[in-house]
């Protein structure tokens, strides 16, 4: 729930954005000087300046906290359905997929320190382009962990969950690439004003593909098993059971002073 949240806030936040703009002032996304290199309106020009700005940065801040739990949780369930004491390739790749979705949601706030302030856009987009990946192979490493690992965790991927990656897939390896073509030949060809080398009917048609795969994101990841969650306190006086614990937390337990549960 925490990835599908993660990135359900980023829709919803280029929709606020994007919202600002054009009722504080529409040009702010319609003379964005990025769009000499593209031509079109992308998604991102409407939370690129101030206000939109200062709301943008805001909620993607919360998107740090979603990205991290869930990659501690992720870790948490593949700890708890361990039934032989080893990590597969599948499992060992969904894990660090998850960890590299914690990254980019930290870079995901370099954006709005590079190249709005600076104009260094070629900076911006591999930042862009990084934390786009780093999302897309978190949503990867769902599928493979339930697709190629152990026998339980099969049986649940249908059609529908192989054609959303692929397309995904496809979308975010391909726009990268159209937009580094624009940047660096416009500015190779000494272009000015708004003059993108590629039509700009192709960028938007990607960004809109990508919109789509990021808001179809929560429909079309394989589901995995919930996580039921307790708290309780142990009080100082109170014993502890072993078998609750790993052999590090039992160290930790007998260090602070308590005492294991009298066995018979």
């Amino acid at each position: 729930m925490y990835f599908q949240a993660s990135n359900e806030l980023t829709v919803v936040t280029l929709v606020a954005c994007w919202t600002i703009t054009l009722a504080y002032d529409y040009k702010l996304a319609w003379d964005h000087p990025a769009r000499n290199y593209v031509g079109h309106l992308n998604p991102c020009f409407g939370w690129d300046f101030a206000p939109a700005s200062y709301v943008a940065v805001f909620m993607c801040a919360a998107d740090v906290y979603l990205a991290w739990t869930y990659a501690v949780l992720e870790a948490l369930r593949t700890r708890l359905r361990d039934t032989d004491n080893r990590i597969d390739r599948a499992e060992r790749f969904s894990l660090v997929t998850t960890y590299l979705h914690g990254i980019a949601s930290m870079m995901w706030l370099l954006l709005w320190l590079v190249g709005p302030p600076d104009g260094r856009w070629e900076v911006h987009l591999a930042i862009f382009s990084a934390a786009l990946g780093f999302r897309y192979l978190c949503t990867l490493g769902n599928y493979v962990e339930n697709r190629f690992g152990k026998a339980f965790e099969k049986g649940h991927v249908n059609t529908s969950h192989t054609l959303f990656i692929i397309v995904y897939g496809l979308v975010v390896a391909v726009l990268p690439v159209l937009y580094f073509v624009d940047i660096t030949v416009y500015a190779a060809e000494g272009r000015t004003g708004i003059d993108p080398p590629l039509p700009w009917q192709l960028l938007q048609t990607f960004d809109i593909l990508w919109m789509g795969c990021l808001s179809a994101s929560t429909a079309m990841s394989v589901p995995e098993p919930p996580i039921i969650v307790t708290h309780k306190v142990l009080e100082f006086d109170d014993e502890f059971d072993p078998e609750d614990f790993t052999p590090a937390q039992q160290k930790l337990m007998r260090n602070l002073g308590y005492r294991e549960v009298a066995c018979g």
